[in-house]
């Protein structure tokens, strides 16, 4: 199962639209909207944002086979010129 299919699954028992997810976790709608239509993948930041929202804890992202370790919220930073030597 994607982050996707879990955060619908979730959004859907409990009731809310991504709205009022959005609004209930903090996140933009536009962010909560990606994550739904599995176009960016959350950053654990956001999944603990959500899973609160959604009154579940973290592990019930857990077994979503497209979850990263790392922020991907943001773009990257961009890497340091080598200097010369």
């Amino acid at each position: 199962m994607t982050f996707a299919e879990k955060l619908r699954e979730l959004r859907d028992a409990k009731g809310l639209s991504e709205a009022k997810l959005a609004e209930a976790s903090g996140i933009p709608f536009g962010t909560v909207h990606v994550y739904a239509i599995g176009r960016r993948k959350p950053s654990f930041a956001s999944v603990v944002k959500l899973a609160k929202a959604l009154g579940v804890s973290c592990e019930a992202f857990a077994g979503c086979d497209d979850i990263v370790g790392e922020e991907e919220d943001e773009p990257p930073a961009p890497k340091k010129p080598k200097g010369k030597k």
